[in-house]
């Protein structure tokens, strides 16, 4: 019974456990997993009643749920609230005021609750210790704050400000953050909130790059334009701006190179604010860095060009934009994307590391399953219906039991009901076979295209015959998808009908149509709806989908990432939110300015906000917004100026954080749909291989195996034959003989298919020449005869053969082509009669005669066309032949019908194209374009559908409603006739009389055509805003605009944005980028080293050591040690630092204290810059100084800037005679001529200021992470020199073509064709095109080249001809321009940034190319000469210095270190050092685990052997320096330390025997067994560094690194190190040197013949004591390293090693030597020696161990202990001790017996084993 009763008690305390520990857990997370406080307030304690009330009510579920819902309702509040002008209130407003205190109170309550229930600050889990609580905290806080300075003020009396005050208003702008709280409540919400905060650490290294480029910039731009903007236009005498009809205010220049006034009665004039109402200009570093940061950001940073161009000219400033635009824009901004797309992908590795992907790879299959098992089910039906069918017949008559049934109608209802179901199953199985065919599918394939066509033919002011036939249609093909749906769903069955996505779709889709159709009929519906309606029925066109398996699987992958788009599109929308609910209070009704003209985009209601805060994320037109919130706050002045904050942080914010992650997710998906497609394949190539296997003939197979086999030997010989280093010699030569022509050979030349070419992957990489070691392989000539004359043995064919395969005739070919392209671009557009062109005409016949030449000569040898490997069966030469054609015929039509020779004209322009034949580079990357169109295909088709689709839509919306006449009051077109009067602004007259017009949007929706061309604008984030307010301001079709008639459609265009601009054009780059990467990797395909492995072992083979200079000269080492301290470093940082803010300090207009302190300053930095450059020259002579590019830069600097001060004070000194460019007298100046010369100081003292500025970009010098950032610049822009060839050659075909067609269009000011943006010279034209790639109101520039403009009045045109220029051409030349180079090229920049970005974002614990530089510069401490070897003992210390991944760090504990070392196993050279390049590839190769498993001689040939294969050009000592070959019995470092370890354990025995007994053996005892050893009788006392040195015992470790410390910086240099960084104390040389002698005399070592005897005190030379033996000899000691197989002598003091209480005699020299071999075993040692195995039971390595151990039981655990410490197996371990013992039982005695000549290098040998050697 007691029992029991102890059992019950025990289960009940169970369950109270249980009870209590769900209690536990409830409590922990409610606050966040940590346990409640003791007391909160000091007040309350766990089991107050109020604080337990408290605490219940916080953990409630449906408080949580209270509080969401106040903020959500406190956000609807703020959005109805209505900000106006002035302070001006409504009822509404103050309604929301009120309601406002409701929402503080229960705001203030929720926050008092929680800091009750969990204290307020100093405890774990107290309610300020999280983010979101502090911000409720500061908002409740505020809100209290202000409320109570209101009531004091209503005591007080003090009159209230309307709105309640500036305090009022702050806090409104805080309760804006409210909404931010729901991100807490959504999951998903959180995996993108993380990944963005995860990558905030790399973004920011990219923020201070840009900070720094921008201030770089912003300096530079200081110093040129500063006060350059502030002249315009001016009507003499008044101040009214004299402007073209359309032209905004510029600057203008009274003399020199800028704009001139041309309009009559104008004049140049100072005293303009400056463009954009004086924000725009560079006038001080705030607006200066405001207005490159707005260039970045790519809006408007053409309109700061042509600003700058017209005060200044057009020659040069340029060079400081378009860099700016390509550095600052696409490559560190596309940083951004880089790191974003990084840290998305590692959070949904994660996820996927959950098995998200593989449960779509599931669901996949099971659809598949599901599928395939329907199919057979109902195949299986119908062969059973078959065989009813059949039967069917005879059941009509059957027998005359039927008509005994005929009598009662019951039994004929059974009887027909039984027919009519056979009838069905047999109808349905029929229907069900129908459905399944090919034919049934492309039939509604048919009807869904001419459904498409009956919407697409609508257009505006179509004739009433086509409206009605499209209705007919309409109505047709609606009946026939009626009858389609339900053909299907009666051959299904409802249930496997809706099983399938594709057919509920088309059910609603259906049944939508039928709604449409019977409301229009009733009329309920404005045709409105009922054409939106329609459109529906187009996403049917999706269908094509279904069949298609790269695009159904991205649509399943997208489906799949569907969560993490919507939370992102979430975030964004409460980012939306939050920022105009701010813009509201702070912008609100501001935006009214004295011009009376409505700004668009403003502020004043809720959804405007949305949508101007939406518009400034996608970044169009944002600067114009941002000058207007400055303006609205008083213009840029100081409290203004800050406004620029709100939008800065929108931008940034929004369009690089948040619209990258939609980049980063589609990228993701991307590589899904790539592995699901690629898995699929997979699947379809295995079933296709049984196919085949099943299908294979006898007689193939034969052939087959022999082929095969054929292919083994090959590659079999080409392993085998591993060139030693003299055959390898010749092939070198040979290789630079035999030049590599051509790498990539054509692949439709005959000779291709028999010959075996080494496979080189099409890849945008193309690998360097070098890497590729093939012989030319010249196309051999034909066999057939070419033009049936000349033969194949013909000499005039040979001829031409030799003539055409020789390199030079290929190089002169390519020349002419450079020439020509030279000649198109110098030929002038306007007059084509100009003297230059005559010239050009001339040229062009001579090239054509020579490219004429070229051709006849090919045609002579490969023959035109007939036969195989012929001329014109290779695409690159037909597009040779059209060129040259197009030339020929130019030429010979030059009178003839013009429009055509203008047409061949242009077509000449084709010619560059030609060198892309001929450099293979090139060809390459053109190869991969192609392979990415290709791959692109499917995006560009989906993105096509739905951009048709929307166009549709807009069709349906807006036809014929974008109409406005230029007098606004008039409403439609019958009205706008006549003249009416124009106000117009800045010209003498304020009025004027007009014509009246009635005008269409330059973009329209009249028919589908152009509704795809304003939607592809749209998509390009080119001027949507102005088509969106044109859209929201339609009315009725050929009716004016009323304003913002219809808010509600900004609905259409925004979510076109999204879904196209947003994701489909993102998943456009992203297919690029995926695409190139993988044609990068296509290479390496089957290499078995990672793209990060491969740059490591790369960058190891490849690095050489750095020279580190060290003087030898005292003074000259005083100087450098000073110029090399760190101290120095920081000085210059800082005098860098103050020099920037120096330069900085300037602005316009400054008075002449600031001047004169500014170049004072200059000249003191200047002087300290040159006394730097000038220690440094001291510190390391010219040669060591000019190796570092840094200080090349440096020197470059300082002359600069030397003549810069030299120049202006000069200019100074000369300032009364007329400054410096008047030396000869300047009396009778003009004073025009002054100023011109003022404003041109292009190359004057401006040019040498800029080197002032150069000095900030030594900034980037001195942080890790930039410095980082700039490697990887360099690499990418390694990666990309064909790239920028074809992004050149882009470029040029566009321009020339450019000034061909629209090179005639006249230049009008106020247009967009005007004197900054042309196409009437090439510099310009290039320009243009380059604005164009960056997006700057392309469309506008194609609008005005359209054809119908007014021409040059230069060019030639006819009378009545005027307005003839410009083209339509124009639509298809800027489109597909932008689509190419925006799309395509410049998407392979951001694909080779990601490339070599992708180090930002990989985990920093694996080890990368970029971590190896710090290994370069810590070996030049320790090899200053670059000598590239260092002695092995310094390798640790080396390596102890580096962080890891590369190094082991401080902290690594002495035995892993060994460990490591012996691991990487470098070759020992015979003086005991080791190389550069073999250390680094054993780092490499060890950290990143290459080949370190299994056999390690296997696997070095096999590494060997990928190395070689590629990087074709190593050369073989350097392979065998890093992998040394098989059958080297070399010393290296690994055997070394596996002797130090395995002795080091057996001392670590003596430690644990001492601890377990209790007493040390003293060896002075008589009785105690005495240690034998080489040294006898060292005394404690005289060197305890000597114990240290031979025992390598690590106890003292402290005490080494101390003194190491004490040692100072020089240590470095004059290493007197021991073995681990101990460094030895100089005072213990005497007592060094007598223990040398003593252990010279007493351990008779033999060297070989080749080394004669070392002298006894070699040590004396350097002071340092190493492991076992002195590491400096004497120069004549080649074989120090010799050591390294030293024999284990039982030596030291008896405390460090094993007691031979077991050994009686006295005197006994045991030794076992150890030899080494690699072939057993991956480690580097296995001593194996005596193979007569000791009889006794017990095995050799327990007696070894025996010996060391008294206690018996022990022996085991140690033994695996040791084998464990050797990383060796317990068996190979015998096999050492079986060697021991067998020596210690032949006790051989020790007499010098004659040297053995070795192998390969003498080594000292024991004279026991000697001994051995010579018995045997």
């Amino acid at each position: 019974m007691a029992a029991n009763a102890e059992d019950k008690l025990v289960i009940m305390n169970e369950e109270e456990l249980k009870r209590k520990q769900k209690e536990k857990l409830k409590k922990l997370q409610a606050t966040g997993g940590n346990p409640r406080p003791a007391r909160t307030l000091f007040l309350f304690n766990l089991k107050n009643p109020f604080r337990k009330a408290c605490t219940s009510i916080v953990e409630w579920k449906t408080f949580e749920i209270i509080i969401l819902l106040t903020i959500f309702a406190n956000c609807i509040a703020l959005a109805v609230f209505l900000p106006m002008p002035e302070e001006d209130s409504n009822n509404t407003n103050i309604n929301l005021e009120s309601l406002e205190y409701i929402f503080m109170i229960i705001f203030t309550l929720e926050c008092f609750l929680k800091i009750v229930a969990y204290g307020l600050v100093f405890h774990e889990g107290a309610y300020l210790r999280n983010c979101w609580n502090i911000l409720d905290f500061v908002i409740v806080f505020m809100g209290l704050f202000t409320f109570a300075l209101d009531t004091i003020n209503k005591i007080a009396g003090v009159p209230l400000e309307k709105g309640g005050g500036f305090d009022m208003k702050a806090l409104r702008a805080f309760r804006v953050l409210r909404p931010l709280r729901l991100v807490s409540g959504v999951p998903s919400l959180q995996v993108v909130m993380n990944s963005i905060l995860k990558a905030m650490l790399p973004l920011l290294h990219i923020a201070l790059l840009v900070f720094l480029l921008v201030t770089i910039y912003a300096i530079m731009g200081l110093e040129l334009f500063k006060c350059k903007m502030h002249k315009t236009c001016y009507y003499t005498g008044t101040n009214i701006y004299s402007l073209a009809e359309g032209e905004e205010p510029a600057p203008c220049a009274q003399a020199g190179n800028g704009r001139r006034c041309l309009i009559n009665g104008s004049e140049c004039r100072p005293g303009w604010e400056g463009p954009n109402n004086g924000i725009t200009h560079f006038d001080n570093i705030g607006f200066a860095m405001l207005t490159v940061y707005q260039c970045i950001t790519m809006e408007g940073w053409t309109k700061v060009l042509y600003w700058v161009n017209d005060a200044m000219g057009n020659e040069w400033p340029w060079v400081y934009f378009v860099p700016l635009i390509l550095l600052g824009s696409f490559f560190v901004l596309n940083l951004v994307l880089g790191v974003l797309s990084g840290e998305f992908t590692k959070e949904r590795e994660k996820a996927r590391s959950r098995g998200e992907f593989q449960k779509l790879r599931e669901r996949q299959q099971l659809d598949e399953d599901v599928h395939g098992y329907m199919e057979w089910i109902t195949h299986a039906e119908v062969l059973d219906a078959d065989q009813e069918g059949k039967g069917l017949l005879p059941l009509t008559s059957d027998s005359d039991t039927d008509s005994l049934y005929d009598l009662e109608g019951k039994g004929r209802i059974v009887y027909y009901y039984r027919l009519a179901r056979r009838w069905n199953r047999f109808f349905r199985m029929k229907c069900l076979l129908y459905v399944k065919t090919k034919s049934f599918y492309w039939l509604v394939m048919f009807l869904v295209l001419l459904n498409t066509l009956t919407i697409a033919t609508e257009y505006h002011h179509q004739p009433n015959w086509l409206t009605s036939l499209q209705d007919g249609a309409s109505r047709l093909l609606l009946l026939l998808f009626v009858v389609e749906m339900f053909v299907k769903m009666y051959a299904l069955g409802p249930r496997a009908y809706f099983m399938s996505l594709f057919n509920r779709f088309d059910c609603f889709v259906v049944l939508c149509g039928i709604l449409e159709m019977i409301m229009f009929s009733v009329g309920v519906l404005a045709p409105l709806g009922f054409s939106v309606l329609r459109c529906i029925r187009l996403l049917r066109i999706l269908k094509v989908t279904k069949h298609w398996t790269a695009l159904s699987n991205l649509v399943a992958s997208l489906l799949n990432s569907v969560r993490s788009i919507a939370s992102l599109l979430l975030l964004l929308f409460l980012f939306i939110v939050i920022f105009s609910l701010l813009g509201m209070q702070v912008f609100g009704g501001k935006f009214n300015f004295t011009d009376h003209r409505p700004r668009r985009s403003n502020f004043d209601n809720f959804p405007q906000a949305l949508i101007t805060v939406f518009q400034i994320l996608t970044g169009e037109s944002w600067t114009t917004i941002m000058n207007n919130g400055i303006m609205a706050y008083g213009g840029p002045e100081f409290p203004g100026i800050l406004v620029a904050i709100y939008f800065i942080i929108l931008f940034v914010c929004g369009n690089y954080i948040l619209l990258n992650v939609f980049l980063a997710i589609a990228v993701d998906n991307l590589a899904e749909a790539e592995s699901l497609t690629s898995a699929q394949k997979d699947k379809a190539e295995e079933k296709m291989r049984r196919k085949l296997l099943r299908s294979k003939m006898p007689e193939k197979t034969d052939e087959d195996r022999e082929r095969i086999a054929k292919k083994l030997a090959e590659q079999r010989s080409k392993t085998e034959g591993m060139p030693t280093t003299a055959k390898l010699k010749v092939d070198e030569f040979e290789s630079n003989v035999n030049e590599v022509k051509d790498p990539f050979p054509p692949d439709d030349f005959p000779g291709d298919d028999e010959e075996v070419e080494p496979d080189i992957p099409i890849s945008p990489r193309p690998r360097p020449m070098a890497d590729l070691q093939l012989k030319e392989e010249a196309v051999p000539l034909p066999e057939a005869s070419s033009f049936y004359i000349f033969g194949p043995q013909n000499k005039i064919r040979k001829l031409c053969y030799k003539i055409i395969n020789a390199s030079s005739f290929t190089n002169l070919i390519l020349l002419f082509i450079l020439l020509s392209s030279i000649s198109l671009a110098a030929e002038d557009p306007i007059d084509p009669k100009s003297y230059r062109n005559k010239i050009l005409a001339y040229a062009d016949i001579v090239f054509t005669t020579v490219f004429t030449i070229e051709i006849v000569l090919k045609m002579t040898v490969y023959g035109a066309f007939m036969h195989e490997g012929s001329f014109c069966r290779n695409s690159f030469n037909i597009l040779d032949l059209i060129v040259v054609g197009v030339s020929l015929l130019s030429m010979g039509m030059e009178s003839s019908a013009i429009s055509v020779v203008k047409i061949l004209r242009v077509l000449r322009v084709l010619r560059p194209l030609r060198a892309i034949n001929r450099a293979k580079g090139l060809k390459h990357v053109v190869q991969c374009v192609f392979v990415a169109i290709k791959t692109i295909g499917n995006i560009v088709l989906v993105t096509m559908l739905l951009n048709f689709m929307f166009a549709c839509i807009g069709v349906q919306l807006f036809k014929g409603k974008f109409y406005s006449c230029t007098d606004s009051l008039k409403m439609t077109g019958e009205e706008c006739q006549g003249v009416f009067v124009k106000h117009t602004e800045n010209s003498l007259q304020d009025t004027v009389l007009a014509q009246r017009e009635w005008l269409n949007n330059d973009f329209n929706f009249d028919n589908v055509l152009n509704g795809m061309l304003a939607l592809f604008t749209v998509s390009t984030f080119e001027g949507w805003p102005k088509l969106l307010y044109r859209a929201m301001d339609s009315d009725v079709e050929d009716m004016g605009p009323v304003f913002n008639n219809r808010v509600d459609v900004s609905i259409f265009f925004i979510i076109y944005i999204i879904l196209i601009a947003f994701f489909m054009m993102n998943i456009f780059v992203g297919f690029v980028i995926v695409t190139f990467q993988e044609q990068g990797e296509q290479e390496y395909k089957d290499c078995e080293l990672d793209k990060n492995q491969r740059q490591c072992v790369q960058y190891a083979l490849k690095a050489r050591p750095l020279r580190c200079y060290i003087p030898k000269n005292p003074n000259q080492y005083r100087v450098w040690y000073i110029v090399t301290s760190c101290y120095f470093e920081y000085l210059m940082f800082f005098l860098i630092m103050l020099n920037t803010l120096c330069l900085g300090m300037q602005h316009c207009n400054q008075s002449d204290h600031v001047t004169q302190l500014s170049d004072t300053l200059n000249l003191i930095f200047t002087v300290l810059f040159t006394v730097e450059m000038i220690l440094k020259l001291m510190a390391f002579k010219a040669r060591g100084y000019f190796g570092d590019p840094w200080n090349v830069f440096d020197f470059i600097i300082v002359i600069g800037s030397v003549v810069d001060v030299i120049l202006s004070e000069v200019d100074s000194a000369l300032a009364a005679s007329g400054g410096l460019y008047c030396l000869h007298g300047c009396a009778e100046t003009n004073p025009l001529q002054a100023i011109a010369a003022s404003e041109n100081a292009s190359v004057s003292i401006t040019f040498f200021r800029l080197f002032r500025v150069m000095r900030l970009v030594k900034l980037l010098n001195r942080s890790e992470g930039i410095r980082n950032l700039l490697w990887t610049f360099i690499k990418s822009f390694q990666a990309l020199p064909h790239v920028a060839l074809l992004i050149i050659m882009l470029f040029f075909i566009y321009a020339v073509i450019g000034m061909q067609i629209f090179g005639k269009v006249a230049l009008v000011d106020g247009t967009q064709i005007n004197r900054n943006n042309n196409f009437q010279t090439f510099p310009q034209a290039v320009l243009m095109l380059f604005r164009c790639a960056t997006g700057e109101a392309w469309q506008e520039v194609m609008m005005a080249s359209m054809y119908g403009k007014k021409c040059d009045p230069k060019s030639d045109f006819l009378p009545g001809e005027e307005f003839t220029c410009g083209s339509n051409f124009a639509v298809f030349y800027f489109l597909s321009f932008y689509c190419l180079c925006a799309f395509l090229i410049l998407n392979l920049f951001v694909a080779v940034i990601m490339d070599n970005f992708d180090y930002l974002t990989r985990d920093w614990s694996l080890l990368g190319p970029h971590h190896l530089d710090e290994f370069k510069k810590i070996w030049a401490e320790y090899d200053p000469e670059a000598t590239g070897r260092i002695k092995h003992l310094d390798v640790v210390t080396l390596l102890r210095r580096i962080q890891p991944p590369l190094g082991f760090g401080k902290f690594c504990p002495h035995r892993a270190a060994c460990k490591r070392l012996i691991g990487m196993n470098m070759p020992l050279n015979s003086d005991g050092t080791v190389t550069f390049n073999a250390t680094l590839f054993a780092l490499v190769r060890t950290a990143l685990k290459i080949k370190t498993e299994g056999n390690f001689e296997q696997a070095n040939e096999e590494l060997r052997a990928i190395i070689k294969s590629i990087w074709k050009r190593t050369s073989m000592k350097l392979l065998d320096q890093v992998i040394p070959p098989i059958g080297d019995d070399e010393v290296t470092v690994g055997k070394f330390y596996s002797t130090f370890l395995l002795q080091d354990h057996f001392r670590k025995f003596l430690k644990r025997q001492e601890e377990y007994y209790g007493y040390r053996p003293s060896k002075k005892s008589a009785s105690g067994p005495e240690i034998q050893a080489g040294l006898r009788s060292i005394d404690d006392e005289v060197a305890p560094e000597m114990h240290r040195a031979i025992s390598g015992d690590l106890q003292n470790e402290e005490e080494m690194e101390k003194a190491m410390e004490e040692a100072g910086e020089e240590g470095i240099y004059q290493r007197t190190h021991g073995l681990f960084g101990n460094r030895v104390d100089s005072s213990s040389t005497e007592p060094v040197d007598v223990q040398y002698q003593q252990m010279t005399n007493q351990r008779p070592l033999m060297f070989s013949e080749s080394q004669p005897e070392s002298p006894p005190n070699s040590a004396a030379l350097l002071p340092t004591t190493d492991f076992f033996f002195p590491t400096t000899a004497p120069k004549s000691n080649t074989n120090n390293n010799a050591f390294a197989e030293f024999s284990f002598d039982r030596e030291g003091s008896p405390d460090e090693f094993y007691n031979l209480s077991e050994d009686a005699e006295a005197g006994n020299m045991r030794s076992c030597n150890f030899r080494v071999r690699t072939d057993k075993t991956q480690f580097p040692y296995e001593p194996n020696y005596g193979d007569s195995q000791s009889e006794s039971s017990s095995s050799a390595a327990d007696r070894l161990v025996q010996e060391a151990l008294v206690d018996p039981r022990s022996v085991s655990v140690t033994k695996e202990e040791m084998a464990d410490a050797m990383h060796t197996t317990v068996d190979e371990l015998e096999s050492v001790a079986t060697g021991v013992l067998s020596a210690k039982n032949r006790r051989p005695i020790p007499v010098p017996p004659p040297a053995v000549r070795r192998k390969r290098r003498p080594i000292p040998l024991i004279p026991s084993v000697q001994e051995a050697h010579s018995k045997v």
